[in-house]
């Protein structure tokens, strides 16, 4: 195995390999997402609000502290997309170690750094991409809670409480995920034991204390974000997004699961190793028992989601799945190490720590943004050239000719479009929800808005 001084660290690999596919996407896709859910974004943080007409308001408030900090552009967005998947990162590591499996921690997280949610799909930051950071931590608070004693336990449970409005904050399909976060309590050895300590009701007050202002804004307006939240479902099963929702995971994970079973098989002989693979790929997934509350956190929330799908609850969006899948890794490696033994899980291991493995992925991955990019280039795409920043500058230069003595004060028009005005040519302008739009007029009514004149994207 590489010796442990040689070994790349958690925040090593968490933040070099986020930020490099951040550089890779800004490379290949210069300009933000073309549905504008960055723009949105920005658009919401603007100001300190305790939600908005579609989503709670966390990803806002994560947007607006970061674009206080650091100026506003494309590559400084992807940045923050992908610095939300290293915090994620590191919260699967703490989850690793509350395990007992810290020794799998870098495993993980290279794993992860292979399958599309923390790579392609991070890219667009918004209330889905947001989970990735949010779940694995709370995650790891239950279990550290559950399983340390004294203050420590104290801490992990102050933890958990804040971190699960946190998740609800994000967004409201993390219900299932606490859901599931039960179920482990219920499951885990400890379990029986922790719940009959004031530990879990602390962490349910401090939960209930964090969301007592979000709640008070969605009765203040009529609950016009739970009425959009409803109104995606309609009542209906839609067999084929349900189907697409019950393999989406195993699409998403795909490499990360392929690779893992990979080197875990190539200890076999050289003619055995495609049936050894086979046979891997399957018993990763293995449960250990009744009580396996890993297996439990990696099913429940996938199983919840389908359940809500085929009862015609919601509409199961493709995005949905974007966070369900941090612990797959996990499992695992667990499992695989208990198959295979310790001799096959060292080997293993030191495959995937292997330094030029790491660099061999970074400068693929680097190379590929910038052969993406320059085909676009070439190729003359629309995408690629969308001159939002461009026309967003254009509009304000104009304004200024024709109108020098009034502010520009506000922009509305075609949501989220009317945001370009904030984000390319000044953050003092305000964006504001299209106006017949009576889900954005009552979070936003009129009386509210800025006196200064404004512009009406079209």
């Amino acid at each position: 195995m590489t010796p442990p001084a040689n070994r790349p660290g958690l925040m090593a690999i968490a933040f070099l390999g986020s930020w490099t596919w951040a550089i890779a996407y800004g490379l290949a896709y210069p300009n933000l997402d073309p549905y504008h859910d960055m723009l949105e974004s920005f658009a919401w943080s603007q100001t300190f609000e305790w939600g908005t007409f579609k989503h709670p308001p966390l990803f806002a408030w994560v947007t607006g502290v970061w674009f206080t900090l650091f100026p506003r552009g494309e590559l400084s967005f992807k940045l923050l997309a992908y610095t939300n998947v290293a915090v994620g990162l590191l919260g699967v590591a703490a989850l690793a170690r509350a395990y007992g499996m810290a020794a799998h921690a870098r495993q993980v997280m290279l794993l992860l750094l292979i399958c599309l949610p923390y790579t392609t799909l991070a890219a667009k930051f918004n209330a889905n991409t947001q989970l990735l950071s949010v779940w694995p931590w709370t995650a790891a608070a239950l279990i550290h809670s559950m399983t340390t004693e004294g203050k420590r336990a104290w801490v992990w449970s102050t933890c958990l409480g804040l971190l699960a409005a946190l998740c609800m904050l994000a967004k409201y399909f993390s219900g299932v995920f606490l859901v599931a976060l039960a179920v482990v309590a219920l499951v885990h050895p400890q379990g029986k034991r922790w719940m009959r300590t004031a530990l879990p009701w602390w962490s349910l007050a401090l939960c209930s204390l964090a969301l007592a202002p979000h709640a008070w804004w969605l009765h203040s307006r009529g609950f016009v974000l739970m009425r959009y939240a409803l109104d995606q479902g309609g009542g209906l099963t839609d067999w084929s997004q349900l189907w697409e929702f019950a393999v989406l995971p195993l699409v998403y994970w795909l490499p990360g699961w392929w690779l893992c079973a990979a080197v875990f098989a190539w200890s076999a002989p050289v003619g055995q190793r495609l049936r050894r693979w086979l046979s891997l790929l399957l018993r990763a997934w293995y449960p250990q028992g009744w009580n396996d509350s890993l297996f439990w956190l990696v099913l429940t929330p996938w199983a919840l989601s389908l359940a809500f799908g085929l009862a015609g609850v919601v509409a199961l969006s493709s995005p949905w799945a974007i966070p369900l899948g941090f612990a797959f890794p996990l499992l695992w490696l667990r499992n695989l190490t208990r198959t295979c033994g310790p001799h096959e899980a060292t080997q293993a291991a030191s495959r995937l720590d292997r330094r030029s493995l790491h660099l061999g992925v970074l400068a693929v991955v680097l190379s590929g943004g910038a052969v993406l990019g320059i085909s676009q280039a070439l190729q003359g795409s629309t995408a690629y050239y969308r001159p939002t920043g461009e026309a967003a500058r254009a509009i304000a230069q104009s304004w200024l000719e024709r109108h020098s003595r009034v502010a520009l004060g506000w922009s509305t028009g075609a949501w989220p479009d009317t945001a370009m005005m904030a984000f390319y040519a000044s953050p003092t302008i305000r964006a504001l929800p299209y106006a017949p739009d009576s889900a954005a007029a009552a979070v936003a009514p009129h009386a509210a808005w800025p006196a200064q004149g404004g512009v009406w994207i079209c």
